[in-house]
C-alpha cells in the first residue's frame, strides 16, 4: 500500500493512541455518523456482501466458523470481529491473514477528516477502517461481528444478506435493557426487510424475534437442538457430532473448539452456510466444510496455552458464558485442581459470574486488568469468598499468573478468565500470540 505524504501519525502506535481516545465519543442513538464516516470514503460497504452475526455469546466463534468454511470454498472472505485480545489487527481479517499495521495507519489517516468533524466513537471508526480493507481486498463476502446490541451498532450500517443471531442472555444490561425480550428487541434490529434470520436463541428471546421476523415479512431459520444428532463427543482436543438440517446432514463432524457450546455454535454456523448455499452464493462442497470447521479457531476461546499443568485462556465475561465455561470444563477436563486468575469488568454481573464458576474452581486469584472499567479486586475477591470460592489479590494479571502457576501442580488446570482485556494481559506477559509494533 502507498503511504501520502502528508502523513497524520509517525507510527502505528500513534494512531491507536488517537483511535483509542475516541472512546470519549459514547454511543448514541442511531447510525448517521457511521454512514456519514462510509460516505466521506466513498461507501466502500456497498462493494461486498455480509454475514451478519449477533447474539449475547458465541457470536465470536460463531462468525469464526462461518468465515472459516467460506473460505475453503475458494471464496475470498472478510472477518470483523471485537474486542481483540492481543493486537488490534485480529480485528480484520481476510482468508485468514490479519489486517497489517500499516494498513491501519492509512485507512485511519484517511478517516480522520470525517471523523473528526462528525466526532465519530472508536467503533464507528473501526468499522469504516473493516470495510475500506474489505473492499480494497475484493472480498467476495464479510462476516461481521456485532459489537454491542445490533439495532444501533455500527455493523448495521452494513446491509447483510443473512441476519445470524446466537443465545441471547443478560449483558450491557444498562444499555440494552435488564430482561430478555428487551435485549432480543434489540439483537433482532440486525433482521432486514425480506431477509433471512438464523437464530440460535430460544424461549421469551426466541418469541420477540420470531414477531419482528414477522413485521418484516423476512425468513425464520430457527437452530434447534434436533440440529445435533445423538452422537456428541467432547475431548481437550476439540468435539464431534452428527448435524442435519432439513436434507443436509453431516456425521462425524469435527471442530477443534473446545466444549458443548462450541458445537451449538458450529450448528449454527452451518444452518448459516446451508442457507446462503440455498441463496445461490456458492455451491456447498463436504470436504470444505469439513476442512473448515476443523481449522476454524478464535483466539481467547477455551484456548490451552499450555501443559503440564494446562493452562487455559477463555475471555467469559458475563454468566451466561462463565457457565458454558464451567461445563465445558466439567465435562472435558479431569485436573485434580482448578485455579482460576480471574479479573472483570466492574459494569458486569460479578457475583453471577462467581456463581457459575463456583463448583469448577478450587481457588481464585483476582487481579486488575489494564483498564479503567476494571473491577476492584478487593470487592471482587470478597464477593467469592461470600460465595464460598477461596480467593487471593495479586495486582496485575502477569504477576497473578505466574503466581498460579507456581502454585499448581502438572495434574491442575489454571484457567485465565473474566474479560478479554485480562486474557490480552495474560497473553502479552507470557509472550502467546501477535505482538504490538512501536513503529
Amino acid at each position: 500500500m502507498t503511504r501520502r505524504a502528508n502523513k497524520v501519525f509517525d507510527t502505528y502506535r500513534s494512531c491507536l493512541g488517537w483511535l483509542f481516545a475516541r472512546h470519549r465519543f459514547t454511543m448514541k442513538p442511531g447510525l448517521d455518523r457511521v454512514v456519514k464516516l462510509l460516505a466521506a470514503v466513498g461507501d466502500p460497504h456497498e462493494r461486498f456482501r455480509v454475514v451478519h452475526v449477533g447474539g449475547t455469546n458465541g457470536k465470536g466463534s460463531t462468525a469464526c466458523m462461518i468465515a472459516s468454511m467460506l473460505a475453503e470454498h475458494d471464496m475470498k472472505v472478510g472477518l470483523y470481529m471485537s474486542p481483540h485480545v492481543v493486537d488490534f489487527t485480529e480485528r480484520i481479517s481476510v482468508c485468514g491473514r490479519g489486517i497489517e499495521q500499516a494498513q491501519v495507519v492509512d485507512y485511519v489517516e484517511r478517516l480522520k477528516p470525517a471523523a473528526d468533524e462528525i466526532e465519530a466513537t472508536f467503533f464507528e471508526i473501526v468499522t469504516a477502517v473493516a470495510a475500506l480493507h474489505f473492499a480494497a481486498e475484493g472480498v467476495d463476502l464479510a462476516v461481521a461481528e456485532v459489537g454491542l446490541g445490533g439495532r444501533l451498532d455500527a455493523t448495521n450500517a452494513l446491509d447483510s444478506v443473512v441476519s445470524v443471531i446466537t443465545g441471547i442472555g443478560v449483558d450491557h444490561a444498562e444499555i440494552l435493557g435488564s430482561d430478555i425480550p428487551s435485549i432480543a428487541a434489540e439483537k433482532a434490529g440486525i433482521i432486514r426487510e425480506g431477509g433471512v434470520a438464523v437464530v440460535g436463541a430460544s424461549g421469551a428471546a426466541l418469541d420477540v424475534i420470531r414477531g419482528v421476523v414477522a413485521a418484516r415479512k423476512a425468513r425464520l431459520v430457527p437452530v434447534g437442538p434436533d440440529s445435533v444428532g445423538g452422537r456428541i463427543s467432547l475431548t481437550p482436543s476439540g468435539s464431534f457430532f452428527d448435524f442435519s438440517h432439513g436434507e443436509h446432514g453431516l456425521e462425524g463432524v469435527s471442530i477443534s473448539m473446545i466444549g458443548r457450546h462450541q458445537v451449538r455454535n458450529a450448528t449454527t454456523a452451518l444452518v448459516t452456510l446451508y442457507e446462503l448455499a440455498e441463496d445461490g452464493i456458492f455451491e456447498p462442497d463436504e470436504r470444505a466444510i469439513r476442512r473448515g470447521l476443523a481449522e476454524a479457531s478464535c483466539v481467547g476461546r477455551m484456548q490451552i496455552i499450555d501443559r503440564r499443568p494446562t493452562l487455559i485462556a477463555d475471555v467469559a465475561h458475563n454468566p451466561n458464558g462463565a457457565a458454558a465455561l464451567a461445563d465445558a470444563l466439567a465435562e472435558v477436563f479431569v485436573p485434580e485442581r482448578t485455579v482460576a486468575v480471574l479479573g472483570i469488568m466492574g459494569d458486569k454481573d460479578i457475583r453471577g459470574f462467581l456463581a457459575a464458576l463456583s463448583d469448577v474452581v478450587d481457588a481464585l486469584i483476582v487481579t486488575r486488568p489494564s483498564t479503567d472499567r476494571a473491577a476492584d479486586p478487593a470487592h471482587v475477591a470478597e464477593t467469592a469468598r461470600e460465595l464460598g470460592i477461596d480467593a487471593t489479590v495479586v495486582e496485575t494479571p502477569g504477576a497473578a499468573v505466574r503466581h498460579a502457576l507456581s502454585t499448581a501442580g502438572e495434574a491442575d488446570l489454571v484457567l485465565i478468565t473474566g474479560s478479554h482485556y485480562t486474557v490480552g494481559d495474560v497473553m502479552q506477559s507470557l509472550g502467546v500470540g501477535h505482538s504490538v509494533e512501536t513503529g
